[in-house]
């Protein structure tokens, strides 16, 4: 007779749980997600695998966890965004300084390694970008609407200007190679935009 298969018990407190996932990508996002064992990433976080293991089925879930948390927290600047108590184009300068911010954590490395390894994950996050040109675009459309903004401007191209903007700052070897900070290159396509180029 061959043993018979025992459903292990899980004991997750979803506090901790939540203090590793912090930790799961901020590793993520100093290593990449290839090449990591649940071995390494114990000693990495000074648990045992068996902790690990008690919180997170496979590596795969500690993945999907932590772009979750990610993705919730640069989500905050929908609140912002829309928050009518600011002056109109104040509401995007700060909501989309503090998506700039959010986001530069995350490379274009682990954005091509999740869309190569884990398609499952990578799928959430292409919803989760086609929400915030949604988010971009009803703000342009209201802006002409209510005569912030010049009649003749499109808000689609508007809001797939902005995404250039952010698959550029995804690259982050770009801002290095020339000694760009974030915030001088958002400053800079914030003003390109509100202000525009010729005097």
């Amino acid at each position: 007779m061959g043993r018979k298969t025992v459903d292990k018990k899980r004991y997750v407190d979803p506090k901790v749980k939540e203090k590793y996932i912090i930790r799961l990508m901020v590793y993520f996002q100093n290593n990449g997600l290839d090449n990591f064992s649940m071995s390494k990433l114990a000693k990495e976080l000074d648990v045992s695998k068996t902790t690990l293991y008690n919180h997170f089925e496979s590596k795969e879930e500690m993945i999907e966890e932590a772009i979750k948390h990610k993705l919730g927290i640069i989500g905050e600047y929908q609140s912002v965004l829309e928050n009518i108590t600011l002056p109109y184009a104040e509401r995007y300068r700060k909501s989309m300084l503090f998506f700039c911010v959010q986001t530069f954590d995350i490379s274009s490395l682990i954005l091509t390694q999740l869309e190569k390894d884990y398609p499952r994950v990578w799928r959430r996050v292409q919803v989760f970008i086609r929400n915030v040109m949604l988010d971009l675009n009803s703000y342009y459309e209201i802006g002409i609407e209510i005569g912030i903004f010049n009649d003749w401007a499109n808000p689609l191209l508007l809001s797939m200007n902005d995404q250039q903007f952010f698959d550029f700052l995804a690259n982050k070897n770009s801002l290095k190679e020339n000694n760009i900070e974030v915030l001088e290159a958002f400053n800079h396509h914030f003003k390109i935009k509100f202000s525009g180029l010729v005097k």
